[in-house]
């Protein structure tokens, strides 16, 4: 009888997902873990949004509510270290799929692949007032945030580290049931999110 080969063993890795608010990350970075999932891989997501701090924002000026949103609202040290842990796990070839807003403030693996989704301010701003109406908060309320935090946070954040530049591969998201690739470099993505992505992303 032979004896059993050795085991493979293949290191974690990260991948990033980013866009701006209303870009539909969260939907994306669900459907690309399951289509990881089924082309054999093993994925965890980490959400900036499960990251967030309560910060009272009543009563400032529009740049002090930028300001708070834009250093304390995410607690970027917590994700470093959830995902310290996870590279620090069983080299099992498992996935991080880590997305959200403002995502490269956190301390991803050097030369990680990056995922951005662009949509039109349109189109951003109808799901974000969907989306937060949906939580509860009044039409005025979620105006506020747009014009005082979402939009001047990440016109900020991408005057630092130019996201757009940096993508792999970067999506019209417009219509999210129909993405559109604008520019794909995926050969630095693991296999099972290789084929995830062409799973997602078909051609044409």
């Amino acid at each position: 009888m032979n004896a059993p080969g050795p085991r493979s063993v293949v290191s974690r890795s990260v991948i990033a997902i980013d866009g701006p608010d209303g870009s539909g990350k969260s939907h994306f970075a669900a459907g690309l873990a399951a289509a990881v999932e089924a082309a054999g891989g093993t994925v965890v997501l980490l959400r900036v949004d499960d990251f967030r701090v309560p910060v009272a924002f009543e009563g400032g000026s529009a740049d002090r509510e930028l300001s708070l949103y834009y250093d304390r609202y995410y607690d970027f040290a917590a994700l470093d270290r959830a995902l310290s842990t996870f590279l620090r796990g069983a080299a099992d070839g498992a996935i991080a799929i880590v997305e959200g807003v403002l995502v490269l403030r956190a301390t991803l693996p050097p030369q990680t692949p990056l995922v951005v989704l662009e949509v039109s301010p349109a189109v951003a701003r109808q799901r974000i007032l969907a989306r937060d109406a949906a939580k509860g908060r009044t039409p005025q309320e979620i105006t506020r945030r747009i014009e005082r935090r979402y939009l001047p946070a990440q016109a900020r954040y991408r005057a630092a580290f130019d996201p757009i530049a940096r993508a792999d591969v970067l999506v019209d998201n417009d219509d999210w049931t129909h993405p559109r690739v604008l520019r794909r470099a995926d050969g630095r993505f693991p296999p099972a999110v290789a084929t995830g992505l062409a799973r997602l992303l078909p051609p044409g």
